[in-house]
């Protein structure tokens, strides 16, 4: 489900900007959870610009204009953007320009003071040993003021490139899962439409207590006893799974997948088993609807790559 913003009372932009700063609009609270993060995000460093502005009026100024081309994109919200994540990647790639941007302006003593959470935060991305981080370490010694801020500069661009191909994936990887979701949910349609124009083809063979009743409804039943096998066995990794603070809800697509996929495997495991493939036998609606459930509940075999596929993704808990 997409969400849309609504339109609350507007909230003023950072009140005492020095003169020459140009300040922001006023501007609403969104509703979707990554537009929150952004406007708090942006929020905060307005803030911090307000107050190094004393030290470059004009740089900071350029950053400000820059950040207040993403407050254009927090009010749009539609399908199309949703499946692609234009405005999400502009809104925080923007962001992080800025960041890097004020490094410029920040004091040698500062950055020392910020190293530890340009550390922690760059360390949830990158490897242990990976070189900026490693550049960075207190017991290296102690920088020159220009090439600690070469190297913090160095750090942010690492981390935050690392950081935006992680949330690229993560987006594939949704759009996948959702693609693969909407098809299985079509080709169910169309079996039971097909089941029903056909009338001297059966997919499954009726059992003995369900002579006569439509091929079709039976077919439908099937497909329903597939998906509740599939809720149930999905149920757990459901509760369980967390979305890494991610904006995708990866655990939401792949539940959906999973019920998507669970009556497809349920009606190909009773054709396997009505074909003779199987060594056993349908001789009831129950047992045959029990069956469904059993196969619709084998979907964690089929499925089990998108969930090792979410699982390394937000195995990290990368953040924006």
């Amino acid at each position: 489900m997409i969400e849309q913003e609504t339109q609350p009372e507007a909230l003023p932009g950072p009140r005492n900007a020095p003169e020459g700063l140009p300040v922001p609009p006023a501007t609403s609270v969104p509703r979707a959870v990554w537009q929150v993060r952004v406007r708090t995000k942006l929020d905060d460093l307005y803030q911090q610009l307000a107050v190094l502005a004393t030290r470059d009026l004009e740089q900071a100024a350029a950053l400000r204009a820059q950040l207040s081309g993403v407050e254009a994109v927090l009010g749009r919200s539609g399908v199309i953007e949703w499946l692609r994540g234009g405005n999400l990647e502009y809104a925080w790639q923007t962001i992080h320009s800025v960041e890097r941007g004020m490094v410029a302006l920040r004091s040698p003593d500062e950055l020392t003071g910020l190293l530890p959470a340009y550390r922690s935060a760059a360390a949830q991305v990158l490897p242990a040993d990976d070189k900026v981080l490693t550049d960075l370490d207190p017991s290296a010694g102690t920088p020159s003021d220009a090439l600690l801020r070469a190297r913090v500069q160095a750090l942010l661009l690492r981390y935050h490139s690392a950081s935006d191909e992680f949330h690229e994936s993560a987006r594939r990887l949704r759009n996948r899962m959702l693609g693969l979701s909407v098809f299985a949910l079509v080709a169910e349609v169309l079996v039971v439409l097909v089941q029903w124009r056909s009338h001297d083809v059966r997919l499954l063979e009726a059992p003995t207590d369900a002579g006569a009743v439509p091929a079709w409804r039976l077919l439908f039943f099937v497909l329903i006893a597939g998906a509740l096998g599939a809720f149930l066995s999905a149920l757990p990794s459901m509760i369980t799974s967390r979305s890494g603070g991610l904006p995708y809800k990866l655990p939401f697509q792949q539940g959906l997948l999973k019920l998507a996929i669970g009556p497809l495997v349920a009606v190909v495991g009773i054709m396997l088993v009505i074909g003779g493939l199987v060594e056993t036998s349908v001789s009831s609606t129950a047992a045959l609807l029990g069956l469904a459930i059993v196969f619709g509940a084998g979907q964690q075999a089929v499925t089990a790559f998108a969930d090792r596929r979410a699982a390394e993704l937000l195995g990290p808990a990368a953040k924006s």
